[in-house]
């Protein structure tokens, strides 16, 4: 029989035993159902990152493989024509002198240069890969055939890795399901989104966009990993709790800065995000929470961002905010001390247990205090921010309004960017406030305040719909995830494969169908999918694109090369003065949609471009693009070119046209100068009424040298014109316009189709004079014989004054000399010379016209 004691003492061992038994078997069970459900074969996770990668590939593909056939044709590159041929002139520069990129550019807006607004890192990455790329291709420098075929691919790739951040905000904010409905929307959304994102359009757009959107991802990481974290792990230098925060943060302050050198306007999201976090601020009070977290977040971020900046502000633009400046700084900087101190106020009025009402007292005295002294102690930072927020939200009037992308969204606009996933993305707003009412978590915030700037700029101006697209994508994929729950996803709880197969039923199927379809196939006959599998393949080239490479490479080769030296670094010259052009040096008159192809293809110096510069017009009628082609005189485009002149010659030698500008958008060069009336007229058809151009029309500079072929000018003449595009937009209505002005107007143009692009060159003209019958006619006559193969009558008619006549004629007979215009349009033989009954023909010397000598012939 045993004792109790050692009954007792034994049955309180076997206790303790099992005990430590069942304590070390759960442990292993739980292990080993963990190890089930990471297996890594049938891991649910992994198969998210598996689709989101097919998804990345399905987004390059129609990004970059589409539309390849139409952007590598014929040899050349297709870029898009306007910022993208400019990129693509910066990024050989920047090879040239690497990693120094120019931020003065004299070979673009003759006579003054210009500064340059863009961020250098767009420019500077590409030109970085291009010269790795040439290590290995050449051994040495790239060649052009790589810098291209890097140019073109860059926007695709970036686009396509898009899907990569906006996967994991909707990962972070939701779950896998609302990061993958994200990621496949933001691959198939049409319009500004995808024409910015596709092969050959190398501009920093797409550029913008990822960073931003990278920016804002790494934003709510490093607040979901800060949430718990306040001032006393610093002083306890707690680096084990810091350490995940810090990095995130350094991660969103490193994209933040990657943004701001993409985009110099980019403060505008450094004030956005401070505007979420004096709205975090305000909450987290108000739910007694505490904010630290913002203050380490925001601090570290803007410092990092203001350190990646700062090598590049120029102290002498102030605080504007189209340069480098101390706004930048300013910004960045001072947005780290706001946060630090506002972390600090909360965290002593917490301390001090006052409730939300004192904070938003506090921030509402804090802000108005610190307006007054802005306004007063730095009016120059106050009018480049407080002062400009009017001009963000609203819609250009004017010229400006004439600018596609910056006209104001319309309905049509919105379903052909967006689908019906525009109206979709106010549900999951009005989510999104639900959530932070509920429970208040600052990425809620972040993407509501977020999504709300960036509607407000787009509604104002049409084209940040690209930017727009990101938050749509994200916030369809929120709401798509909260539907699939109430199809029963909730139920896929395990994190293995088999076991989720094991639970799929056909609502589960069925729900995803009908999300899938919402989002990218309505409306069937204008989905977003229909849409940008119909878009892509155009990739970044437009309608005559050929006819304007093959004109401006003409005049790359054959007029007299400039002796400023395409790839250089310039000297700026000082404020208010223009650049030391030499003699050789000249301009090119074109509408500013232009200026950047005749920087880049022809190497030639604009006068006007798309930075909307050089256009002059206005109230004042300033000298410029718009004031030159709607001149109603040959004289008063001379005027203009005069003005703009240096080095005692006019600022122009050469004028390039295409059918675009003659036929489609002469108005808006009026829209500009202000004068835009009576270029149109009503007449009575037989199908009613009928508007059609207007003698005024016709008599504008760029009808009488684009239209009329310059028949009739003294002083311009067609060296060069492309073949013609009867398809694209302007060269279609050609024939229609020179109908309307025989039928109208009693004229006898040849109703044909001409060269779409035309090259003029402006010369001083050659005098031919002599004694002709007092009172009597005389006619000067010839035909010009084009490249192409069209013939154009030339002719003036004077009245011989006191026995002497005079004509001032820009074509010669003799052919092209060495050095000057190698035209090969020109004169099938000499001037005819008519005078009453007496006919005599006569030879004009090429030097005669460019030296505006002197040809006697009488005609008695």
């Amino acid at each position: 029989m045993s004792h109790p004691l050692i009954t007792n003492q034994l049955r309180c061992t076997l206790a303790k035993v099992k005990s430590r038994k069942q304590s070390t078997e759960k442990p292993d069970k739980k292990k080993n159902n963990t190890e089930k459900e990471n297996g890594t074969f049938f891991n649910v996770s992994y198969l998210s990152y598996i689709i989101l990668f097919a998804i990345f590939l399905f987004s390059f593909y129609i990004r970059g493989i589409t539309p390849i056939d139409n952007v590598f044709r014929n040899g050349i590159v297709g870029f898009a024509m306007d910022d993208s041929v400019f990129h693509m002139r910066l990024v050989e520069n920047t090879i040239q002198f690497f990693p120094h990129r120019i931020f003065y550019d004299a070979f673009t807006i003759y006579p003054s240069g210009t500064t340059l607004h863009w961020g250098p890192l767009f420019t500077q990455i590409l030109a970085f890969f291009a010269l790795i790329a040439g290590l290995f291709t050449t051994g040495g420098m790239p060649s052009q055939s790589t810098i291209d075929a890097l140019g073109a691919f860059y926007p695709a790739v970036l686009g396509a890795l898009v899907v990569f951040p906006v996967y994991f905000i909707g990962k972070e904010l939701v779950d896998n399901k609302a990061g993958l409905i994200g990621a496949f929307l933001i691959t198939i959304l049409p319009g500004q989104w995808l024409s910015r994102s596709v092969l050959g359009f190398t501009d920093n757009h797409v550029a913008e966009v990822f960073y931003l959107t990278l920016m804002m991802m790494f934003f709510i990481m490093a607040i979901k990993k800060a949430e718990n974290i306040t001032f006393n792990h610093w002083l306890n230098k707690d680096w084990k709790a810091l350490k995940t925060p810090i990095i995130y943060s350094l991660f969103a302050g490193i994209s933040f800065g990657a943004y701001l050198l993409n985009w110099v306007h980019g403060v505008f999201f450094a004030a956005v995000f401070g505007i979420f976090v004096i709205i975090q601020y305000i909450i987290d009070h108000f739910r007694g929470n505490s904010t630290e977290y913002l203050g380490v977040v925001g601090t570290i971020s803007y410092i990092v961002a203001m350190i990646m900046v700062i090598p590049y502000i120029e102290l002498s633009n102030g605080f504007g905010s189209s340069r480098y400046s101390l706004l930048h700084l300013s910004v960045t900087g001072g947005g780290a001390v706001v946060f630090a101190f506002l972390s600090l106020v909360s965290r002593e009025m917490n301390r001090r247990k006052y409730n939300g009402a004192h904070y938003l007292l506090f921030i509402s005295g804090a802000i108005l205090t610190g307006l007054i002294a802005l306004k007063i102690l730095l009016p120059g930072l106050y009018g480049a921010t407080v002062g400009q927020v009017g001009d963000i939200f609203t819609a250009h009037t004017g010229g400006a309004l004439t600018i596609a992308e910056a006209s104001p969204i319309t309905p049509d606009m919105i379903m052909g960017n967006f689908g019906y996933n525009y109206y979709l993305a106010y549900l999951a707003i009005g989510l999104l406030f639900y959530y932070i009412i509920k429970k208040s978590n600052a990425e809620y915030t972040l993407l509501a305040v977020w999504s709300l700037f960036v509607l407000a700029i787009m509604l104002a101006q049409n084209r940040f719909a690209y930017y727009y697209a990101v938050n749509v994508a994200i916030l369809v994929g929120i709401l798509g995830s909260k539907l699939l729950d109430f199809g029963d996803w909730k139920r896929f709880e395990s994190n293995d494969i088999v076991e989720c197969v094991k639970k799929l039923r056909i609502q589960h199927i069925l729900s995803l169908i009908l999300i899938i379809t919402v989002i990218g196939f309505l409306p069937s006959s204008a989905s977003p999918y229909r849409n940008t599998m119909e878009s892509a393949p155009w990739g970044a080239v437009s309608g005559g694109y050929y006819e304007w490479h093959d004109a401006l490479t003409w005049m790359k080769d054959n007029t007299p090369k400039p002796d400023l030296p395409y790839y250089s670094i310039y000297e700026k010259p000082p404020s208010g003065e223009l650049y030391p052009y030499s003699k050789n040096d000249y301009g090119v008159m074109s509408w500013w949609d232009y200026g950047h192809i005749i920087t880049y293809w022809a190497h030639r110096i604009p006068n006007a471009n798309p930075f909307q510069a050089g256009i002059g017009g206005g109230s004042s009628h300033a000298p410029g693009a718009s004031t030159f082609l709607i001149a109603q005189t040959e004289e008063g485009a001379n005027e203009v070119l005069d003005k703009l002149g240096i080095n005692g010659k006019p600022g122009a030698r050469y004028v390039v046209s295409n059918a675009y500008m003659a036929y489609s958008i002469l108005t808006v060069f009026a829209e500009w100068d202000e004068t835009n009336y009576g270029y149109y007229t009503q007449i009575q058809t037989n199908n009613g009424q009928q508007v059609v151009p207007s003698q005024k029309y016709f008599g504008t500079m760029e009808a009488k040298l684009h239209i009329f072929d310059t028949n009739g000018l003294k002083n311009y003449r067609l060296v060069h014109e492309s073949t013609p595009n009867p398809y694209t937009r302007g060269g279609n209505e050609e024939q229609w316009f020179k109908n309307v002005y025989n039928v109208l107007y009693g004229g006898s143009l040849q109703v044909e189709n001409s060269g779409y692009a035309k090259i003029f060159e402006h010369v001083k003209g050659a005098a031919i004079t002599g004694q002709a019958p007092p009172d009597t006619t005389v006619t000067i006559s010839n035909i010009i014989f084009t490249n192409i193969g069209r013939s154009i009558p030339y002719s003036q008619t004077t009245t011989a004054v006191n026995g002497t006549y005079s004509f001032t004629v820009p074509y010669s007979t003799l052919g092209p000399v060495s050095g000057e215009t190698q035209f090969d349009t020109k004169p099938t033989g000499a001037y005819t010379v008519t005078a009453g009954n007496i006919t005599r023909q006569v030879d004009v010397s090429e030097r005669d016209v460019l030296d505006g000598r002197t040809v006697a012939l009488d005609m008695v």
